[in-house]
């Protein structure tokens, strides 16, 4: 199997950072951005850094060159297992902050004076999400680009990526700790302080002076400060509200989408496997009591033909085995790698690019009150993006499950932002005044969906709790956690946020056990159901 993250694109959008106000102990106050998570702990972040700019730049320029500079920390605290909330720096550029210095650059080697430039000086504060297996504590020290590495990328590459990448995407694939990084960031030291030592003695005046080796450095490295945050509390999905007590609902609609990962008609492409295996995991749990109701375009799901023949008794498990597995074809098939192909090519067909209605009926009882309710799955596998027309319909999709959904879920490429799930493309009246849970199971969620959705939902936290990854979620198994949540979310069982996130690990393929990408709910905190005190009984 291919070991394969969510492809991840340039995104910036503006988040919400909140002051913490830190306790005698030394532990910083529990924040309205903080989170449950059960693979990280949340914690507060702070270093100094700076940049060079021209001496005419005007606080525009100088938020633009820090926002930068900043974004690379991402990839760079992603290999440390750290991930932060405002990946743009957007919330820590007020010019109140700065301190700015002119600076001469000289040439060490002939003495002359190239010209000043202007140092700006800058506190940086977050949230930080730090992985509990590689928790450094107190402190954590990493490098950051400096300078225009978006139009500098291909003198970083291959060297500092971990990927080959374009510049506008170089931030997040930039790794530092990589060998031959290292070795690059070790000899720019090395040459700056050499240069540093040759500078001749500063003339008596206000003004410093650096060597033209630092004005032209590509990296900086920075320690930060790491403070705990409290705990979040337990906390629970507002499980009555989702299952519409106190309204006339009558069903809970859950929108469940599966984007693709490179080529839609590779029948080996892992957004095909892994719908199937999405919807194999959810038959699991409910068995022949979910049934198909519609597909749009109609379309007769398992009717399949070899040789112009129709195959009988063909079943969704018979689907999965075929395209999960690659075992179990039928005997008219046999081992004919022509004819397996042919087979999954008319998977490729029923199941691709169509909306596909899945029922259960349930039984609900809270407190002595009983629903009867229906759970109905709205699935949808297809592109996404990669064209105007594609990226189009899928917003159109969004749109629609934003509105009449109770619960959605996007396992896929993150886009960083490119794709139709940019939370710009959206405003809060496309969202009803309800109760909703949202999933977004791709590369990085954490950094720029959770906090944007929650701010334009009707109602905001009250009304919208949004399950993140702090790390790369793999492909591989992605539909598979997907639906694992979905599973835990609806059995009735009352699980608490912390017992929906456990129950999504998966085993990856290549052997990892266990695999759990640092996810986190935000806007969980003000939920007020107590699943150990009330808890709702769901029958199938």
């Amino acid at each position: 199997m291919r070991q394969r993250p969510t492809a991840c694109l340039l995104f910036v959008l503006a988040l919400a950072g909140c002051s913490a106000g830190v306790l005698k102990d030394g532990t910083a106050q529990v924040r309205d951005d903080d989170l449950t998570s059960v693979g990280g702990v949340t914690k507060q972040i702070d270093w100094e850094s700076f940049v060079y700019v021209a001496t005419d730049a005007d606080a525009g320029v100088v938020q633009q060159v820090i926002a930068r500079q900043v974004k690379s920390s991402l990839g760079s605290l992603r290999e440390l297992g750290i991930g932060i909330s405002d990946r743009g720096a957007l919330h820590n550029l007020d010019p109140a902050g700065w301190t700015r210095e002119l600076v001469n650059v000289i040439d060490a080697s002939t003495g002359r004076a190239t010209g000043p430039v202007q140092r700006v000086r800058y506190h940086y504060r977050d949230t930080a999400l730090v992985q509990k297996s590689q928790d450094p504590g107190a402190a954590v020290s990493f490098t950051m680009l400096f300078g225009d590495y978006v139009s500098g990328s291909a003198a970083l590459q291959p060297a500092c990526v971990d990927e080959a990448t374009d510049g506008d995407s170089l931030w997040y694939h930039f790794a530092p700790r990589r060998s031959a990084c290292a070795r690059a960031i070790t000899t720019e030291t090395a040459t700056i302080n050499a240069d540093l030592a040759r500078l001749p003695p500063a003339s008596p005046s206000s003004v410093g002076q650096m060597p033209l080796s630092d004005a032209q450095r590509r990296f900086v490295g920075v320690r930060a400060k790491l403070t705990p945050i409290v705990a979040a509390p337990v906390k629970y999905p507002e499980y009555d509200r989702l299952w519409g007590f106190g309204s006339d609902r009558q069903k809970v609609v859950v929108y469940a989408f599966v984007g693709v990962e490179s080529n839609e008609r590779d029948s080996h492409d892992l957004g095909a496997i892994e719908f199937q295996r999405l919807l194999r995991t959810l038959r699991g749990q409910f068995g022949g009591k979910l049934q198909v109701t519609a597909t749009q375009p109609f379309a007769l799901l398992l009717d399949f033909y070899v040789d112009g023949n129709k195959l009988d008794g063909v079943t969704f498990d018979d689907v999965a085995r075929w395209m999960i597995d690659g075992t179990g074809y039928p005997a008219a098939v046999g081992s004919d790698a022509q004819k397996i192909e042919a087979l999954k090519q008319q998977v490729i067909d029923r199941f691709s690019e169509r909306w596909i209605y899945w029922t259960v009926p349930a039984t609900v009882t809270l407190a002595g009150q009983t629903r009867q309710m229906t759970v109905e799955l709205r699935t949808f596998w297809g592109k996404e993006d990669g064209d105007a027309d594609s990226k189009q319909h899928a917003e159109w999709r969004y749109l629609e499950a934003f509105w009449h959904g109770d619960v959605f879920a996007y396992a896929g490429h993150s886009h960083f932002g490119h794709g139709p799930l940019e939370p710009t493309n959206y405003s809060g009246a496309n969202f009803p005044d309800r109760y909703q849970v949202m999933l977004v199971n791709s590369c990085l969620s954490y950094n720029y969906y959770d906090l944007d959705f929650i701010q334009m939902h009707a109602g905001g936290s009250r009304n919208l709790d949004v399950v993140m990854n702090g790390l790369p979620a793999y492909w591989n198994g992605m539909g598979e956690s997907t639906a694992k949540y979905l599973v835990a979310l609806l059995d009735g069982t009352n699980k608490s946020w912390s017992q929906l996130l456990d129950a999504m690990r998966i085993d990856l393929a290549w052997g990892e056990r266990g695999y759990e990408p640092m996810r986190g709910v935000n806007g969980e905190l003000d939920n007020s159901f107590d699943g150990s005190r009330a808890p709702i009984t769901v029958a199938y």
